[in-house]
This record gives structure tokens, C-alpha cells and sequence, in this order.
């Protein structure tokens, strides 16, 4: 296994898909995993240290494990399968550790939010891993940067808690 660290997000204009970049430590190489844009958002602002008055779905998942005594402690993305990355989220609870299912975005916000190690193998890493210095990629990046630098927290605040007040419980919205 081998620790990746999130370096950023990034925008490929290309596919119109975000991209989280996952650092490899003491390595030229960089591995780009392409997620969507609610997943983008919520690692965004897991990222910043967002705050909000109820929690979103990342947090609840981090209630539900935490109300049943279990603690999350790493990520571990496992397998590449047509394109598509696998992961595991390892919780543990005493004894017990277990390994549960994960899309790597979500497991990837969960561990921002926590500050857990996310880890791959060397199959991964030799197989999706990219060299930085294609430096069109940068300018997507700082472009996504500055997107997310743009969001108003306040106002997505006062969204969801005027979402909270006066809908009920049950209401979705599409």
C-alpha cells in the first residue's frame, strides 16, 4: 500500500469533469481521479473547513459510524476496473475492522473531513498515475481553483438552513 495526499481539484474541459488530483509523495507522478460535480462540491468544501448547522451527507455517514461506536480509519483505493476506481472505506469498532464499499470520492471527502490516511497500491499508481509537467493541466486547475475560491459559503449556509425551516423533514429537492 501507498499513502496519496489530495493535492486539488482541477477541471478537465475536455470531458466538462472535475478531477480530484491525488499527490504521491516523493514521486514525479500524480494520480487524477475524475469525480462528479456534487462531489466535487461537497470535497470543496471539506477541503475548507466548511461548517454547516445540519449535517450533509458526508457528515451523517460520519454520524451513523460514530453512533454505533465505530470510527473511520483509512481509505483505500483498491482496484481499476474499465476505467472505474474502486474503493474501501476501513472502519473499525474494538476488535472489529471492516471494510466497506465506497465510491472514491466519498471515501476521499470522508477522509478530508477526518484527516484520514487514503492509501492505493503500485498497480494503481503505475497504471492512472500521470507526470506533472504537462503544464496545460495547471491552468485547469487554477481555473477550478478560482471556481471554488468564488463560492459564497455564507449564502450556500443560508440555504441549507432555510432548507431545514419550513419545507418538512421529508421534502427533497430536485
Amino acid at each position: 500500500m501507498k499513502e496519496v495526499k489530495v493535492k486539488g481539484l482541477a477541471f478537465d474541459k475536455r470531458n466538462n469533469t472535475p478531477v480530484v488530483i491525488l499527490e504521491i509523495p516523493n514521486s514525479p507522478l500524480v494520480l487524477p481521479i475524475w469525480i462528479g460535480s456534487c462531489e466535487a462540491f461537497a470535497l470543496s468544501l471539506a477541503m475548507q473547513k466548511a461548517e454547516f448547522p445540519r449535517p450533509l451527507t458526508h457528515d451523517l455517514i460520519l454520524n451513523v459510524i460514530s453512533a454505533f461506536k465505530g470510527a473511520p480509519e483509512k481509505i483505500f483505493i483498491d482496484s481499476l476496473e474499465e476505467n472505474t476506481y474502486k474503493a474501501k472505506l476501513i472502519l473499525k469498532n474494538g476488535d472489529t475492522t471492516m471494510e466497506i464499499d465506497c465510491r472514491p470520492s466519498d471515501g476521499i471527502i470522508v477522509a478530508t473531513k477526518r484527516d484520514l490516511p487514503i492509501y492505493t497500491t503500485e498497480e494503481i499508481i503505475n497504471e492512472g498515475g500521470i507526470k506533472i509537467e504537462d503544464q496545460s493541466n495547471q491552468t485547469d486547475e487554477r481555473e477550478f481553483k478560482d471556481f471554488v475560491e468564488h463560492l459564497d459559503i455564507d449564502q450556500i449556509r443560508k440555504y441549507f438552513e432555510n432548507e431545514g425551516k419550513g419545507e418538512g423533514e421529508g421534502h427533497e429537492r430536485n
